[in-house]
């Protein structure tokens, strides 16, 4: 809900606006007439379309019932403060049960002036509004609340003065007051009633109408709507008559109309859509200037609109153009403004002014599409899907009127091709997105595509307003300009693996063409399943195994900061860990805020934001500072990948890092390597939270103690001050969501390798989600270490999801050593991991900061010359697989591995004497030899390469 615009751009835009007050506007500039026309016919050959043109057409059937003057007194001005929540934070005054944030019920239709506890359906506020709110209308037309009837303010269910509920649930318009207690049940009407569903989904409902129909009748009662709204609009300002969670200018600098600014961008593009959809009807409509006209006098306005000019002027000056003149009203998450102010312009002066909104349309695009093809707002599945899917809406109005822009943006912004990969690359399983910053809640699934929302039914497309751009028809021209099939599958797929009624769009110029080459594309191939990915501009990593990248995954987010001038919606959370397997999110995030308790500065709210709340590393208590982070090492192979990110700035130390591996076992399962090293600073604290659940330890003698404090929400320690390394502690899951098979059993088992660490078991707060105020303390476990600044830790642990048993037989952390046999520093790794059916793995993770020879594990022989290195024997002692990264070398026994660089990644498997290369450049291959002799190898092709472990 923060967000925090670049104004550069904006006061570009609107200093280019020409501010006169000239009616240049001559014709539709989005919706020429040929689009009704063609929606009429593809109504006539498709039951699809006809359902939707039906659709829409029965949707603006209630305002079609009222007579032109209800409409007109529809609209209402700013005299009262209107309220983002009735209370944020409250209660039902009658049943005294929460009710949350945006948890009231609004019908405007079904109960005007009317909210409803969604718990014991009592109706607020008692009083008869709408009889008070009509005394106060003054000589315009308008609420002034000072000429109001106040003795009409009693509850209209206790008429007796004598009766003590008399006055219980009055609303004046600024709120019933019980005690220190506000409920704003008028406040919040205002805004989610009348405004939002009987005047904006009007003007919306009858336009969109008009379109499909060609019937004038909507249009006229579409502009009675626009025309009156404008003899208003400009005389609201969100900032200083209303509230969010209770506070007036909320959000530093943003302002809104009728609603709070976020709010406001859609509410205007709404508006200017719907007035160039109307505009050629409304240039022809007599009646509806002698009905206004009549009404300009009769209430004494100004416009007197007299022609259809004046009315023309009205709405575009004082709706269009001052928003144009004060972007400040529709400042919003990047490119919702930026868009917005390109579409007015579009609106009122198209194309006369085309040269001047194409080069907005690019640099929207640029900027939209700068972070790994998206904005670099976080939020992964949440803020972070706000400029796709607003370019979806955006590149397809004008890619409709323009066959040619779609791909010529491609061509001057490559980035574009990476947008809709992202929220591909990043779904896991088609399961999980990880809930990095503002997003999700507490292990929740994500199951439908979050890049673009492609409807999959025709109620789904009508369960919206007006003529929303069909995200089909979008990915149809993007498949057109790039041959990329993905866009096509994401179609088949979304619409539940059919091409039955797509694309939803009753413009679409040749509906059957594009079902055939979506049939096309998904018989050639199916729906990807992305391997590992690391997207280094918006830092994060996934590893997948090759063998079933839908068997689970493991997520690096790398960093805690966002690009300069882009909203944020961050949390303090680098380095931070997760871990989808066996169909759970067994390392939860807590996922959004939880702002229902007051607002986003309760402790509620910023628990969840905290460096503590995740499965990172707290230096000291305090949270990440934020800084620059980079990943050091990619190793992205079949058995084993690993990836290294780094960041020193979050912590103000010397080094704060994380290396973490992912390593196939049969079947479907793995498990994971993790070493954090951290240096700065006097106390370390590394955090991990399982599922819902329990967690029980083995190696620790756990006692009460003290909690971890540091504003935190947790509770319940017990600790170990002289843990051993080798405890161990098994979450088993409580699949309270409903989401495995009855009587499956998951558990994630951590053994804890850190060396001189304090050991601890917790309880962490969260609740079930954004809506609720259904709490939970969930299992959570705490490594810490403390001593005199600056303090060095190295953080080493090993974590395995499975079933019923472990597949990891044993875990135990080794010493390394120079080829002289000089022991080297608790910073460099190696960790053996013997498997249940006899196999061994060693893994060596070097300091890289601190490190420049060989480093050697001498029981199993495995050595490397570089910073990591894998190797597997099987339960004979016979080495099957052998890894380096960022290694010049490796040797495992009597097979050693010589490169003619230092390379980024090798992977090779052995069998009967051969090797075959799994992953890496054959070019840096040296030397492979078996005592002194060489190897005979060859490269595996890439379409081969599976593990098999």
């Amino acid at each position: 809900m923060h967000v925090i615009a670049r104004w550069g751009l904006l006061a570009a835009i609107a200093a280019a606006m020409p501010m006169a007050a000239e009616t240049t506007k001559q014709h539709s500039s989005l919706f020429p007439r040929e689009l009704g026309e063609r929606a009429r016919a593809n109504k006539a050959k498709h039951a699809w379309a006809a359902t939707l043109c039906d659709g829409i057409a029965e949707r603006a059937k209630p305002w079609m019932q009222a007579s032109d003057e209800q409409l007109w007194d529809m609209i209402f001005g700013p005299a009262i403060t209107r309220s983002h929540m009735v209370w944020s934070s409250g209660h039902c005054p009658a049943c005294k049960r929460p009710v949350r944030m945006y948890n009231w019920e609004i019908k405007a239709w079904e109960h005007p002036w009317k909210t409803r506890c969604p718990h014991c359906r009592e109706m607020f506020p008692k009083n008869d509004f709408h009889k008070f709110y009509r005394s106060g209308l003054n000589e315009q037309g308008v609420f002034d609340p000072k000429k109001a009837d106040r003795s009409l303010l009693f509850n209209t269910e206790h008429p007796d003065p004598a009766d003590p509920l008399h006055r219980f649930g009055v609303d004046d318009g600024e709120g019933y007051i019980e005690g220190a207690n506000r409920w704003r049940f008028i406040g919040a009407y205002l805004q989610y009633g009348q405004f939002r569903q009987l005047i904006l989904a009007g003007i919306e409902n009858l336009a969109a109408a008009y379109v499909v129909t060609g019937d004038a009748a909507y249009a006229h009662k579409a502009g009675i709507l626009l025309d009156r709204l404008a003899d208003v609009f400009p005389t609201f300002d969100f900032a200083t008559q209303g509230l969010v969670y209770e506070r007036r200018r909320y959000g530093g600098g943003m302002a809104g109309y009728v609603t709070y600014a976020i709010d406001s961008t859609r509410e205007v593009l709404k508006l200017a859509l719907a007035y160039d959809q109307v505009f050629e009807a409304l240039r022809d409509d007599h009646e509806l200037a002698r009905f206004l006209a009549a009404k300009a006098a009769q209430h004494k306005l100004d416009n007197r609109k007299n022609t259809f000019e004046e009315i023309q002027r009205n709405i575009e000056d004082r709706i269009l153009r001052d928003a144009l003149r004060r972007p400040e009203q529709i400042k919003t998450n990047y490119p919702g403004t930026e868009a917005t102010l390109a579409i007015l312009k579009t609106v009122l002066n198209w194309p006369a002014n085309r040269a001047e909104v194409l080069a907005d349309i690019d640099a929207i695009v640029a900027k939209s599409t700068a972070v790994d093809g998206l904005s670099g707002e976080k939020g992964l599945d949440g803020y972070a899907v706000i400029a796709p899917r607003f370019l979806t809406d955006f590149l397809e109005l004008y890619g409709r009127a323009d066959e040619k822009l779609l791909p010529e943006l491609l061509a001057r912004h490559p980035k574009l091709r990476q947008t809709y990969h992202f929220h591909v690359d990043t779904w896991c399983g088609r399961q999980y997105y990880p809930h990095s910053g503002d997003a999700g809640g507490f292990a929740t699934r994500a199951t439908e595509y979050a890049g673009a929302h492609l409807p999959h039914n025709t109620t789904e497309v009508l369960a919206g307003s007006g003529l929303p751009s069909s995200a089909h028809s979008f990915f149809w021209r993007m498949y057109k300009a790039t041959k990329d099939p993905l866009y096509l599958q994401l179609s088949y797929l979304e619409n539940g693996n059919r091409t039955d009624n797509l694309p939803y769009d009753v413009f679409a110029a040749d509906p059957l063409k594009i079902q055939a080459d979506v049939r096309a594309a998904v018989a050639r191939e199916s729906f990807p399943k992305p391997g590992s990915v690391n997207k280094q501009g918006w830092r994060i990593a996934i590893l997948r195994s090759p063998r079933d990248p839908d068997a689970g995954a493991v997520w690096l987010d790398y960093d805690s900061r966002v690009l300069e001038g882009v909203p944020g919606h961050n949390h303090m959370d680098a380095m931070n860990l997760g871990l989808f397997a066996k169909g759970l999110d067994l390392l939860p995030e807590f996922g959004y805020p939880a702002v229902q308790f007051g607002d986003w500065a309760t402790p509620q709210a910023r628990w969840h934001t905290m460096t503590a709340a995740h499965n990172t590393v707290v230096v000291d208590g305090k949270n990440q500072f934020g800084g620059a982070a980079r990943s050091t090492l990619w190793a992205d192979g079949n058995l084993f990948r690993a990836v290294r990110a780094s960041s020193p700035e979050q912590v103000r130390g010397q080094q704060y890092e994380r290396t973490v591996a992912m390593v196939d076992l049969p079947e479907r399962d793995f498990y994971v390597l993790d070493v954090f090293r951290v240096s700065g600073g006097a106390d370390h604290a590394k955090f991990l939270r399982g599922h819902f659940g329990t967690v029980a330890t083995e190696g620790l003698k756990l006692a009460p103690a003290a909690d971890y404090g540091n504003n935190t929400l947790m509770r319940r320690f017990a600790g170990d001050p002289e843990a051993k390394p080798g405890w161990s502690a098994v979450w088993t899951a409580e699949d309270r969501r409903g989401y495995l098979p009855k009587n499956a059993e998951v558990r994630l088992r951590h053994t804890d390798l850190t060396r001189g660490a304090q050991a601890y078991t917790a309880e962490s707060w969260t609740v079930w989600d954004t809506r609720s105020t259904e709490d939970y303390w969930i299992p959570t476990l705490m490594t810490r270490r403390q001593g005199a600044a600056p303090l060095t830790s190295t953080f080493v642990g090993v974590l395995e999801p499975f079933e019923r048993t472990p597949r990891v037989r044993s875990i135990r952390r080794l010493g390394l050593e120079t080829p002289a046999g000089k022991a080297l520093g608790e910073t460099h790794v190696a960790v053996e991991c013997l498997l249940e059916d006899g196999r061994k793995d060693v893994w060596i993770a070097a300091d890289a900061g601190s490190q420049g020879g060989a480093l050697r594990e001498k029981t199993s022989r495995l050595e490397v010359r570089g910073e990591m290195a894998f190797a597997r024997w099987s339960a004979k002692g016979e080495l099957e697989h052998l890894a380096a990264g960022e290694a010049e070398g490796a040797s495992a026994g009597d097979v050693s591995l010589e490169l003619t660089r230092k390379a980024a990644y090798v992977e090779l498997a052995f069998a009967g004497g051969r090797a075959v290369l799994l992953s890496g450049d054959a070019r840096d291959i040296k030397s492979l030899k078996r005592k002194g002799k060489a190897v005979a190898w060859r490269a595996q092709a890439r379409s081969q390469r599976s593990s098999q472990p």
